[in-house]
């Protein structure tokens, strides 16, 4: 994301918990205002070719208003990311250094532009999308590439938008995810016996899987139009899933290890210190004093040794397996309704 992004997403963070929607409604229906006015221009100049119509008589409505909701659901989930980071690292605060401006430094770490590289990925998903329309014809309907062409310049403008969208989201998302990843592995302060306060990293990995998820259930609906499942690209199912995965497990990996870091070391003292005590009563005569030192110091061994070394419990688990399994169920859903149509009305 650009400053300028950053600016507005900042701003509607704090909005109203209402804000994302109305923001993801506004460009939905801006995008098709902008549909409209663009055929209503060529309509008034160089017309459409045959077979063609305007959106309002055109059997592809549907397709458009799949493609209206998924340019408003980015920016939309964009902004609830946002706040989800701001409420973790305020939960986290305690276990975090104690100089707020280290906190700040990894908010921004979180939020901010992802930097060169990042930039160059979300161009690369622009240029990819206008290079797709030329690759790929069935993008344009096989119609003619000529700029009075309205079902070839629509396309035309439509795809590169909607790629630099989508790098944009993954752009955030690896962005954000690597950032948990280095402040669960080496900033957040361990404590053996309140593993749960570091719920928030499972919760970070949920909302990002859920993210995906449901952005992948929104282009599935684009079984539902007419003739339109043959373009869609089982890849990008795929690439959904993985980063869907990837964000759920990443952030938990690096709390993981630095659990299992602060746990060792801890075992490995009270060893020391139980190996201590022991020689200190085989070394007496009699046998009637029994060390009670000694038997706190199994007690406390034993306790650490059951501490779980992942913040994330079954239940957080099964609702991460549940998101993969509608992500999953709404593309086979979609094949098995457009097949059964196509099957009906063949008959």
């Amino acid at each position: 994301m650009s400053v300028a992004e950053v600016h507005w997403v900042t701003r509607l963070v704090d909005k109203g918990v209402w804000a994302p929607f109305w923001l993801g409604l506004s460009i939905a229906i801006g995008y098709l205002l902008i549909r409209c006015a663009f055929d209503g221009f060529f309509l008034a100049t160089w017309g459409f070719p045959q077979g063609f119509d305007p959106l309002w008589r055109s059997a592809q409505w549907w397709t458009e208003l799949v493609n209206a909701t998924l340019l408003g659901y980015v920016p939309a989930v964009l902004v609830i990311a946002h706040r989800g980071i701001d409420r973790d690292l305020s939960q986290l605060r305690r276990w975090l250094p104690q100089n707020d401006a280290e906190v700040a430094d990894i908010r921004a770490a979180a939020i901010h532009p992802t930097g060169l590289a990042g930039r160059a990925f979300k161009l690369s998903g622009l240029v990819g999308g206008f290079v797709l329309v030329f690759v790929d014809p069935s993008l344009s309907l096989g119609a003619e590439r000529s700029p009075t062409n309205p079902a070839f310049m629509w396309p035309l403008l439509r795809i590169p938008v909607m790629a630099w969208l989508f790098f944009t989201l993954i752009a955030s998302d690896l962005n954000a995810t690597r950032t948990y990843l280095r402040v669960g592995r080496n900033l957040i302060e361990v404590d053996l016996l309140d593993v749960q306060s570091l719920s928030p990293f499972a919760r970070r990995g949920l909302r990002s899987a859920l993210t995906w998820v449901l952005f992948s259930v929104i282009f599935s609906l684009f079984w539902l139009g007419e003739d339109t499942a043959s373009r869609q690209n089982p890849l990008l199912l795929a690439v959904v899933l993985a980063m869907a995965t990837a964000a759920f497990v990443v952030p938990l990996v690096g709390v993981h290890t630095n659990i299992r870091s602060v746990k060792r070391l801890e075992l490995d003292r009270l060893r020391d210190e139980i190996r201590i005590e022991r020689a200190a009563v085989t070394n007496k005569l009699s046998d009637e004093n029994v060390s009670p030192r000694l038997a706190n110091l199994i007690a406390y061994y034993q306790l650490i040794d059951q501490v779980r070394e992942w913040p994330i419990d079954a239940v957080n688990l099964l609702k991460f397996f549940m998101y993969l399994l509608i992500g999953l169920g709404s593309w086979l859903g979609g094949a098995v309704v457009e097949r059964l149509l196509d099957r009906t009305l063949g008959t």
